[in-house]
């Protein structure tokens, strides 16, 4: 904290002091914003006021609810003003003059037409709670997600195109796992499922889907990057919401945001306590092919596990003159998880008796994590000319203890401890630096420096009866750095009808490990390139085509070389000497409107390079063991087709439907010894369907179908679920109620088959459902929050 104030007090001594002038402020510069079809107001238009002589950006401010706004304490001299908002064409309104005789500049009303065509994105739907498309992502706004009311983002992303969310919960980006989220486009240390769970839906004002990721953002993340953009508040006063969820299966969310908003400061409060438990029947079946008779190890039972979140969290905005602005906020999370399984195992020999056991599997674990952040934006007389430095800096500290116990009939009972634990703390310094050349050409580059440190702990004890048992083979430390580097450019302009952007990232990566007597270090330089186009063909239909270059490198826990005790039947050893994944991605979309339906047709493909997987095998000291490698086994190739079509059948009915349609191939070898070829074609369907029962009733349906998909070893079995959810409003829609129905027809199960040569398992889970929840959320005051206008890079 004590560098973080110097870096603050120069940042400040550093930005332009304007001295006070004897010239006074008497001047008041004033009017309505309107829609020029409708005639109503429009709220949080942008109004930009500038010197006349030297075309300089003096003052700004935006329309409130009924589309007034109001710029005072302006010298005498002569100005003019520039309206826009996103959706319209802008407005320029020049000659007004500030005199000591004419001090108040009255504009009446002025009027704003609809844009026809809008830079950079195509923009062909109307409704608000539309999926929008842009040239590099797709934003999804969360209001109007009535199914994840009450949850959390994960809750939205089961609506989204190119995602999908499977029955415990785990996020895919593309059928791959691999992808990276930012918050408000900063990174964070935490891993993205974590982010994604501790995220309540109140605290999002729209999610950004980015498949093809620019070289601006960090390359890490096979399948791209999902860009949670949390809401802010601009209206003057105290304003809030309060929300309170309880569910069925003992789920159970609460969440509350408070704002206070003066003159050129804002303050932010916010928390949430959120219980997320998952429940429901296991079932395991491992068969052993290199035994003769061939063998079997069985096991039934009930599996439950229940996630525990307290979030609490600050901001603070400045602005401290029109050209310069702070932020800081700080977050505070505590993560409790539990679980238990219940299991009874059947040991048998094809034909002969069978042994049984059974076994109580308990893990609790304990997560606690502080983030803060200090942002500085350096605005300049030049719109869209500015200077934006980050710095953010975490600390998390991770606890857990597993207790497995099994008892055989006539036997003594054997227990085992395992635990672990993590200390780690990383710092993000980052500054984007933004040039208008032009009116079409843009320069942009930037520098990004990563230092992430941690140190791990992990230990198992064992007693048979009364008596302990030691392992050291699990008794292992490791202590882990890795510092990168990075830099940016990126070039955009216009020819005619065709936008594009050139873009070039380097990243220096210095990766030292060390396992007690063994040290592994790395220093490597990576080049990324991007190319992004978009052609204009009509008001309502365009073209892009994109290219990406981006790594996954391997987790902390992927890279120690020791053997990991996860339960009795199951160990796990990582790879020091991992390479980590190169993939190349091409992207090539066609967005038109076909009378009032709007199409997006995408294609896409991606070939992975050094690819990672989990190599499951049979201990060969005991055949009762499944050991789970990871190495680097060859390439894997998908080429798709998705599609989304959104009609608006009706006043009252909407419908979005949504289909992705894929070839995925993975070949090479492992253990030095398998060579392998797998492939297969996975498809996925997924229908909304929004009803307007009334101005203040809302229903919506989703229904989704994934087909099974296969990887290096095995493959995972097809999935529906269908998900219902109801929205009432009272008291001028300051309270709102969701009754959302979770898997309506309990078809949301789990099965996942691994397969080789010695070994055939199969995991199933069925899980409790349906799941019932209902939200209240109440709205105080003027709370509504900040729409920014995040433009695109083209």
């Amino acid at each position: 904290m004590k560098h973080l104030s110097y870096l603050l007090l120069f940042l400040l001594i550093g930005s332009p002091i304007y001295a006070l002038n004897s010239t006074p402020k008497i001047g008041i510069i004033h009017g309505i914003i309107k829609d020029i079809n409708t005639d109503k107001a429009i709220e949080y238009a942008t109004i930009s006021v500038y010197n006349k002589e030297k075309s300089k950006l003096i003052d700004g401010t935006i329309t409130n609810e009924n589309g007034f706004f109001e710029i005072k304490k302006l010298k005498a001299g002569n100005y003019y003003i520039e309206v826009s908002f996103i959706g319209y064409e802008k407005k320029i309104i020049p000659n007004i003059v500030i005199r000591s005789y004419r001090r108040d500049a009255n504009l009446n009303i002025i009027r704003l037409s609809h844009s026809c065509e809008t830079l950079g994105e195509v923009v062909v739907n109307s409704n608000n709670n539309d999926i929008e498309y842009k040239i590099d992502k797709k934003i999804i706004p969360v209001n109007h997600q009535l199914s994840a009311a009450g949850g959390t983002a994960i809750d939205v992303l089961e609506t989204v195109p190119s995602v999908s969310v499977d029955v415990n919960g785990n996020v895919s980006l593309r059928g791959s796992t691999g992808f990276t989220v930012l918050i408000d486009g900063r990174p964070t240390f935490r891993s993205s499922q974590e982010v994604l769970n501790s995220i309540m839906t109140d605290q999002i004002e729209n999610i950004e889907i980015i498949t093809n990721p620019s070289a601006k953002y960090n390359s890490e993340g096979d399948a791209g990057i999902i860009n949670i953009i949390s809401k802010k508040f601009n209206l003057k006063g105290v304003s809030g919401i309060l929300s309170l969820s309880p569910a069925s299966h003992e789920n159970f969310s609460s969440d509350a945001m408070f704002n206070l908003k003066k003159k050129k400061s804002n303050l932010n409060f916010g928390a949430n306590y959120n219980i997320n438990a998952l429940g429901g029947k296991r079932k395991i079946y491992k068969t052993l092919l290199n035994t003769d008779p061939t063998s079997h190890l069985d096991a039934f039972g009930d599996m439950d596990r229940k996630n525990k979140t307290l979030k609490i969290s600050g901001a603070y905005d400045l602005e401290i003159n029109p050209f310069n602005s702070i932020s800081i906020t700080s977050q505070y999370g505590n993560e409790l998880f539990d679980s238990n399984n219940d299991l009874e195992y059947d040991k048998y020999v094809q034909g002969d008796s069978h042994s049984f056991e059974n076994g109580l599997e308990k893990k609790d674990s304990k997560n606690n994590y502080f983030v803060t952040t200090f942002n500085y934006l350096k605005k300049f007389s030049k719109k869209g000319h500015q200077l934006n430095t980050f710095i953010d800096y975490t600390n998390r500290q991770y606890d857990s203890d597993q207790t497995s116990i099994n008892t055989k009939a006539d036997e003594d009972t054997n227990q085992f401890l395992s635990t672990f634990s993590e200390d780690a703390h990383g710092v993000v310094i980052s500054t984007d630096y933004t040039l208008p050349l032009s009116n079409k050409t843009t320069f942009e580059t930037g520098y990004e420096y990563k230092n992430l440190e941690y140190d791990s702990n992990r230990d198992l004890k064992e007693t048979l009866g009364s008596t302990p048992i030691t392992h050291p083979e699990f008794q292992q430390t490791a202590d882990y750095n890795k510092i990168t580097n990075s830099i940016y450019s990126l070039y955009s302009s216009k020819l005619n009808k065709l936008n594009y952007q050139l873009g070039l990232r380097a990243e220096h990566t210095h990766r030292h490990i060390q396992f007690e007597d063994d040290s592994y270090k790395i220093n490597r330089w990576d080049f990324f390139p991007s190319i992004h186009t978009q052609l204009k063909l009509n008001k309502t239909s365009s073209l892009s085509a994109n290219y990406s270059r981006r790594i996954k490198r391997p987790s902390s826990s992927n890279l120690e070389p020791f053997l990991i005790w996860n339960d009795r039947y199951n160990w796990t050893k990582g790879n020091p000497d991992l390479k980590p994944e190169h993939i190349k991605s091409f992207e090539l979309d066609y967005n038109t409107k076909i009378g009032k339906q709007s199409l997006y047709l995408e294609s896409y493909y991606r070939m992975t390079e050094d690819k990672i997987e989990h190599i499951k095998t049979i201990l060969e000291d005991d055949s009762d063991i499944i050991l789970s490698d990871i190495e680097n086994v060859g390439k894997d190739y998908t080429l798709g087709f998705e599609a989304s079509l959104v009609s608006p059948l009706t006043k009252w009915l909407k419908n979005i439907l949504i289909t992705d349609i894929s070839h995925y191939k993975v070949e090479g070898e492992y253990m030095d010894t398998y060579n392998f070829s797998n492939s297969s074609t996975n498809w996925s369907l997924r229908n909304i369907s929004y009803f307007t029962l009334n101005r203040i009733t809302q229903l919506q349906l989703v229904m989704s179908y994934k087909s099974k998909s296969k990887w290096a070893q095995g493959e995972i079995a097809d999935s529906f679920k269908t998900t219902l959810a109801l929205k009432h409003s009272f008291f001028k829609k300051r309270l709102a109620a969701n009754l959302t129905i979770t898997d309506v027809f309990n078809t949301a199960d789990l099965s996942k088959t691994y397969t080789n040569e010695d070994l055939i398992l199969i995991n199933k889970f069925d899980r409790d459902a349906p799941t019932l929840k209902l939200s209240l959320s109440y709205k105080f005051n003027n709370y509504k929050s900040t729409r920014r206008r995040r433009s695109s890079s083209l």
